[in-house]
Order: C-alpha cells, then sequence, then structure tokens
C-alpha cells in the first residue's frame, strides 16, 4: 500500500492541482541479447515509466518526477544480477543531463531476495555527428552519410540498498553508410562499455571495447557485436559475439 500511495502521488492528475503541470513525460527503453559464450548467454533489459512535468525554470531545466517499473534478466551467471521491479524518481532535467533520487523496490529471483533501494543518481546523453567538425571521408567515389558520436552513463550513490554505488554507460563512434526506404540506416562503430559497482559484483562488473554492426531507424534497432569483455572479479576475460535488438519511444501525453 505504501508503495501505490507513493506511485499515485508522483503522477498525480492536473485536475487535482492549483494548476496545470508542464508535461506528461514518458518512455519505453530495452533490449534483448543473445550472447555464443557461457558468461551472460541470453537477456534482455529495459524499463517503462510515466512521469509528470512540475516546471519549467528558464528556457530547459525541468523538474520531473517519474513512476517506472524495470527489469534486468539474463539465463547464465544470475546472482545479483537478475532483479525486477517498480521504482519512484524525481529529477533535475535539462537537456541531455539528469540529476536526481530514486527509491526501488527490488526483487532478485535468482535467491530470492527482496530489498528496498534508496539512491542519488546523475545521468547523460548526448550524441552528435562529427562530420560537421571533421568532414566526411571518401571511400573511393562514396562518402558515408554521417559520423555519429553518442555517449550514454549513469551514475548512482547508494544510502541503502543490495547493489552499491556504481556507474554504467558507454561511448560510441560510428559512421552510417547508407540509408534504406523507410528512414533505415546501416551502421558500422566502435565503442567502449563499463558496468561496475561496489556490492555484490561478481557476475555484474564487466568492461571493455567492442565493434558492431547495426541497422537503425527512429525507434528500433538490431544487429551484432564483437566484446572484448574484462570480469575484473572473476578474474577472466572474455570475448564475446552477441546479436541484439533495441527499442526506444518516447511521448508527452500533454501533446
Amino acid at each position: 500500500m505504501p508503495a501505490l500511495a507513493l506511485m499515485c502521488w508522483a503522477l498525480c492528475p492536473a485536475g487535482s492541482m492549483a494548476y496545470s503541470p508542464h508535461g506528461y513525460p514518458g518512455a519505453v527503453w530495452g533490449g534483448l541479447t543473445r550472447g555464443f559464450d557461457d558468461t551472460e548467454g541470453t537477456g534482455v533489459q529495459g524499463w517503462a515509466r510515466q512521469g509528470v512535468r512540475w516546471a519549467r525554470f528558464g528556457k530547459n531545466l525541468d523538474l520531473n518526477t517519474y513512476a517506472a517499473y524495470n527489469w534486468r534478466l539474463r539465463t547464465e551467471n544470475r546472482t545479483y544480477y537478475n532483479v525486477v521491479g517498480p521504482s519512484l524518481s524525481a529529477a533535475l532535467e535539462k537537456g541531455p543531463l539528469s540529476l536526481g533520487a530514486e527509491f526501488a523496490w527490488l526483487r532478485y529471483p535468482s535467491q530470492p531476495l527482496s530489498a528496498s533501494s534508496y539512491s542519488l543518481f546523475a545521468g547523460w546523453y548526448a550524441s552528435r555527428d562529427i562530420s560537421g567538425w571533421t568532414g566526411l571521408p571518401s571511400f573511393g567515389s562514396h562518402a558515408p552519410l554521417a559520423l555519429p558520436f553518442s555517449a550514454w552513463g549513469k551514475m548512482t550513490y547508494d544510502l541503502h540498498g543490495a547493489e552499491g554505488s556504481g556507474t554504467q554507460g558507454w561511448v560510441k563512434q560510428g559512421v552510417d553508410w547508407f540509408a534504406l526506404r523507410g528512414g533505415w540506416k546501416f551502421n558500422t562503430y566502435a565503442s567502449y562499455n563499463w558496468r561496475l559497482r561496489t556490492r555484490n559484483k561478481r557476475y555484474y562488473d564487466v568492461f571493455g571495447p567492442s565493434l558492431g554492426v547495426e541497422f537503425k531507424e527512429k525507434y528500433i534497432n538490431f544487429g551484432a557485436e564483437y566484446y572484448w569483455q574484462r570480469f575484473p572479479e572473476l578474474r577472466r576475460t572474455a570475448n564475446t559475439f552477441n546479436v541484439s535488438l533495441g527499442w526506444y519511444f518516447s511521448w508527452d501525453l500533454k501533446k
């Protein structure tokens, strides 16, 4: 009951307020992966959330609250990796940056274990076509469409929880080679990925570079990636090939 009451407060409709919120932003993000070694196996990760934009300061600084449901599951080495559960968060967001606090009700199905987690977080996502700075390279008579650079990440400071403080993210440099009908583009990329935390990290912590190819459009991407991964707690290095399907949809119910 306390969790339900908090979620109702976080998504309080405009009719019960003395003013109308600036928006109702929501999104669904996720990814499905299939690995071809015995380290992580097949996995799915993502979240769905609905929020309220309570205030806007200046041009682009927003105060938002969100109610979300989160999942992270895989078939190999699942201890303290597999987790599902709802969460509530409040954040100041400006463009690609966010800063806030989150309370999550987590369930670890491989234990079984349930835990409540309080954390502070900072997140970022940015993307840019760097060909505006560098120009497009030429490969014989063909030049690619763009040179997209992107970076995503999150840092969390644990106040009470099973996972501790941590950081995860990636930086990626790609080449859009050509476009197909329907807005699909063929892209190759090099990236560096990391996932690290301070508690129960044996089957979680990993970092390393990768090379990938993908077809992508506005909401969906699918492709294949080869990783050189280092698992520091296992003292193990694994070279692995993955195929993946990813998605991201966003909306604002006020628009």
